[in-house]
């Protein structure tokens, strides 16, 4: 899927738990630390691909500590479509 002038890819998950996702902080260049997603696996895989782009952001933000965290009702705002 195209995103300005990159393609984005869906990322290689690492299972935590039935209900925790995480996207290694190696995924993306700027990333301080890892994201991860509290939802069942139907529901990551049903996710946008904007939503991990959105919380690979987050991942990237001066002064985040620990993990970024997408909750299971992750969506791109409707602005996005």
């Amino acid at each position: 899927m195209p995103f300005g002038n990159q393609v984005f890819k869906k990322p290689e998950f690492k299972k935590i738990s039935d209900v925790i996702w995480e996207i290694p902080a190696s995924f993306k260049q700027g990333m301080k630390v890892p994201a991860r997603i509290y939802a069942t696996k139907k529901l990551v895989d049903q996710m946008d691909l904007h939503v991990y782009d959105q919380i690979t952001n987050v991942a990237t933000l001066p002064g985040i500590q620990k993990y970024a965290f997408c909750m299971p009702d992750g969506h791109i705002p409707f602005r996005f479509l």
